[in-house]
């Protein structure tokens, strides 16, 4: 910060050094020093909202009043010299789905629209008040979550900041779109098949799919797990931190890890660096069924594999899990599917059991409010039976031992995220009849539990592409800490698709309700 402030309120009165774009370590060093507020930041944050969200609709709700309380507290706390920890004052989102005390729980429908503000906290809201972050809002996502893309019947359509044609993500898109424009320094989303990598990968952020367990979250699951977005490992690893920590509620919730996880902001406090040497890297570009990667993709892969190669690591190519002579055979639909079935198959049926719950309990009249693509593809569920449900429950089991048994030698496995850059912003999927098809990289790390984090490591046409590494159940820190690695061989800068300044227009303009555009029915 070259400047002074203007007394506590309003943004750092040289407009050419705009904190949005700094690193945490620099904001927090800032509000240390005095130089910067949290109210200052906050009020940053917000006008880069209403710069920026017009176009990409990534806001679903905005915390008004609490927000400026929060920020208000910070700036006492840091100017008395006590702050609560490296999160204090720091603006933050929180996707709908996660509950927030004043912000509306949405679950991106229609069909909850007029449903009360929530009154509770859900733990990932919880563990951010308490280290003192400032909730800015929520972040718009599609219906139940149950899609890998922006669209939602309620919000309409989110785009990306990369290039608003695109979609962010999903189904955390609102928060990947959100970062990616400068809104806020972390955001938490959840993930079931891929939902916080998914977008990670689409809009050049950094995301971690943690060990199920670690990062406590409601309504209890052992294939959905919240987890920290960011523009950084730092700022991820910071959030990791805080949101780590147990909840009671979640009787899935892992004790504390045994490293040193004091919400503090003395760098001593960060981890280690990785040093790559002497590390089994498992190379994994092809699952045996499903979309084949493309060649921007592969080429970020395999950049990133021979980044770890150079340093010393030991890097061998994985054979694809599933398939003919994978040794998967009968997995598609519970023992009868043949040799080299595939076991998607049967976890997309799951996925549409759940979804299908969900939509039968709605009342007749808000059924009809619900996303089109999301009900006709939960329709398929209708009927099924509990003894269908109960096969491709076995089926899934069964895949996910293979899959962790294929990777059980390996410190650590380097993959695609998705297997395309991405796909326009109006699109439910890479596959409109199968909206989730594209996340098998990322959706059977959910089902085997293992911690998986997501980061770019390359560009095609002006978009990110990402590459995914994913660590065996409870080592989730040397999972962020190889990303941490790898984001510092990255073999370009990266550089945001916001300018730096609030003076500055923003880069792309294709009218002030695209994102909001009316979703067809």
């Amino acid at each position: 910060m070259t400047g002074p402030v203007d007394g506590g309120a309003g943004r750092p009165t040289d407009d050419g050094d705009d904190p949005l774009g700094w690193p945490l370590a620099q904001v927090r060093e800032s509000f240390l020093a005095g130089t910067l507020t949290p109210v200052q930041l906050l009020e940053a944050t917000l006008d880069r909202i209403a710069e920026a969200d017009p176009v990409l609709n990534a806001m679903a709700d905005l915390a008004g009043d609490s927000a400026r309380a929060a920020a208000e507290a910070a700036t006492r706390r840091w100017a008395a010299g006590q702050p609560l920890g490296e999160l204090d004052g720091v603006p933050v989102t929180v996707k709908d789905s996660v509950r927030t005390v004043g912000l509306a729980w949405r679950h991106g429908s229609a069909a909850y629209a007029d449903l009360p503000v929530s009154s509770t906290d859900a733990p990932p809201a919880a563990r951010l008040k308490e280290a003192g972050a400032v909730i800015v809002g929520n972040t718009t996502m599609p219906d139940f979550g149950m899609l890998a893309a922006g669209v939602s019947s309620l919000y309409g359509i989110t785009r990306n900041p990369w290039d608003p044609t695109r979609s962010p993500g999903g189904s955390s898109a609102g928060g990947g779109a959100s970062l990616a424009a400068g809104i806020g320094f972390g955001s938490v989303g959840s993930d079931i098949a891929g939902s916080v990598r998914l977008p990670a990968a689409q809009c050049g952020l950094v995301a971690l799919k943690p060990t199920q367990g670690r990062v406590p979250h409601l309504p209890v699951s052992t294939m959905r797990s919240a987890g920290p977005m960011a523009r950084s490992v730092d700022e991820l690893t910071a959030l990791y931190r805080v949101l780590s920590r147990p909840d009671p509620r979640d009787v899935w919730s892992l004790p504390p890890e045994p490293a040193d996880h004091r919400p503090d902001h003395r760098p001593e406090h960060r981890a280690e660096p990785l040093h790559p040497a002497g590390l089994r890297v498992g190379l994994l570009t092809e699952l045996g069924h499903g979309p084949v990667p493309t060649a921007p993709v592969l080429a970020a892969v395999h950049a990133a594999a021979a980044a770890f190669h150079s340093a010393g690591a030991t890097v061998e190519p994985v054979a694809a899990p599933f398939g003919p002579g994978s040794g998967s055979g009968g997995l598609g639909s519970g023992g009868s599917g043949g040799s080299g079935a595939d076991p998607y198959l049967a976890l997309d049926r799951l996925f549409q059991v759940r979804a299908r719950a969900e939509f039968e309990a709605l009342s007749p009249e808000r059924r009809e409010l619900v996303l089109p693509a999301v009900a006709d593809w939960a329709a398929e569920a209708a009927g099924r039976t509990a003894v269908a449900f109960s096969r491709d429950t076995d089926a899934v089991l069964a895949a996910q031992e293979l899959l962790r048994e294929r990777l059980s030698g390996f410190d650590l496995v380097l993959s695609p995220v998705l297997p395309m850059v991405g796909f326009a912003a109006e699109a439910v999927g890479a596959d409109p009849t199968r909206p989730l098809a594209h996340t098998g990289f990322t959706a059977w790390y959910n089902q085997t539990g293992q911690p998986a984090a997501a980061l770019c490591f390359g560009m095609d046409d002006g978009c990110p592409v990402g590459v995914q590494l994913a660590g065996r159940r409870f080592h989730d820190q040397l999972v962020l800490r190889a990303a941490g690695w790898l984001e510092a061989q990255r073999p370009f800068p990266m550089s945001w698709p916001v300018p730096a300044g609030p003076a500055a227009p923003w880069p792309v303009r294709i009218g002030a309700d695209a994102g909001r555009a009316e979703v067809a029915r």
